[in-house]
């Protein structure tokens, strides 16, 4: 016959069990979850079970661009709204990859609630993110993805691939489908700039009038080189190259700087398509020496990072996938609102 447990040790089992949680009761699970509805903003107050604010490492690929910048601007954004504290850093220059993994280790060594990563190689930045999700922090990826997106909360960037094809077409229609194209590709490795490169080359494939005069050459993370790599170019093919597409702030902005340097006047005649915005860009676009440039939203981006993470934190369902549109500024629309606030983005102070 079964005897009766004594009330007070009842009571003390009830409680022990009842405060038990798995890692996923967390809401620090490792597996992305999937909704229909899109991150929405939120101004309730992030605290844990004790009390404390919920802590997101915001990691970008360097602190030097305006893009990074305002990605910054909008993930403090979402953390006034959520009440979340967070830690932008990065490494100075988007040529340290070691720099950022040892970023990524020191945030988890530190013990941060979640993890906002652009990572700058889409296979070495793996082993930090599985060391993350191993100990049931989350992860969101923004800008970037990697190889391997396994285990990943949440990845929140643009299509590149269709902003690049976007970029291809728009150059295809400015040359009216014939002449000798430059793409100057940016780093082996970065997943946005390839999904870029790859959608422009299958833009420009359409038109069987276009002859691509180079496309392996990468200007790399530093606008020097792409300087460099621009003025190679010009030296190399001259008034050979009709038009020319470059995938990022920095190869952008470089070759940029050496068609104003060409002293064949070069800047203005040979039809160029950009990406992303910076003083140095709007002025091109301003003088007529560049045509277009593809724009995304980083205030946009670092916002919704951030506020998935919180809600991630929560232990709210999150989108697998945040997309967040891109726009084509030309010198047609410069003064249209919205061209005109993704080009002058908010900057963090």
């Amino acid at each position: 016959m079964c005897k009766r447990l004594p009330w007070a040790l009842m009571l003390a089992l009830t409680a022990l069990l009842g405060c038990t949680k798995s890692p996923a009761d967390s809401g620090k699970g490792n597996a992305a979850d999937s909704s229909g509805t899109s991150a929405t903003s939120s101004a309730t107050s992030t605290v844990n079970s004790g009390g404390k604010k919920f802590r997101i490492a915001v990691i970008p690929k360097g602190t030097g661009h305006q893009f990074w910048k305002s990605v910054e601007a909008g993930a403090r954004k979402a953390a006034v709204e959520t009440g979340a504290e967070i830690t932008f850093k990065g490494p100075t220059g988007e040529g340290d990859t070691t720099g950022q993994i040892q970023i990524v280790e020191n945030f988890l060594a530190d013990g941060y609630d979640a993890i906002c990563l652009a990572p700058l190689d889409a296979v070495a930045l793996r082993k930090p993110v599985d060391e993350a999700i191993k100990n049931y922090v989350p992860v969101i990826i923004f800008d970037s993805e990697l190889k391997d997106m396994t285990g990943i909360t949440s990845f929140v960037a643009t299509n590149n691939y269709h902003a690049g094809q976007r970029a291809g077409e728009y150059l295809a229609e400015l040359l009216g489908g014939k002449g000798h194209v430059i793409l100057m590709r940016y780093n082996i490795n970065s997943a946005s700039t390839e999904a870029r490169e790859q959608g422009f080359l299958d833009a420009l494939a359409k038109s069987q009038g276009i002859e691509l005069l180079s496309s392996d050459k990468h200007g790399g993370p530093g606008e020097a080189d792409s300087v460099k790599l621009g003025e190679d170019f010009l030296l190399n093919f001259g008034e050979k190259i009709d038009g020319i597409f470059c995938p990022n702030e920095s190869t952008a902005s470089g070759m940029l700087t050496a068609l104003k340097k060409d002293s064949r006047g070069l800047a203005g005649k040979i039809k160029f398509v950009g990406f992303d915005s910076s003083d140095n860009l709007v002025g091109g676009l301003k003088d007529g020496y560049l045509n277009a440039v593809v724009l995304q939203d980083p205030v946009q981006m670092g916002h919704d990072a951030v506020q998935t993470a919180v809600q991630k934190l929560r232990g709210e369902k999150v989108p697998e996938k945040i997309e967040v549109p891109e726009a084509l500024a030309t010198t047609k629309n410069l003064s249209e609102p919205k061209i005109d606030s993704l080009l002058h983005p908010a900057k963090a102070d």
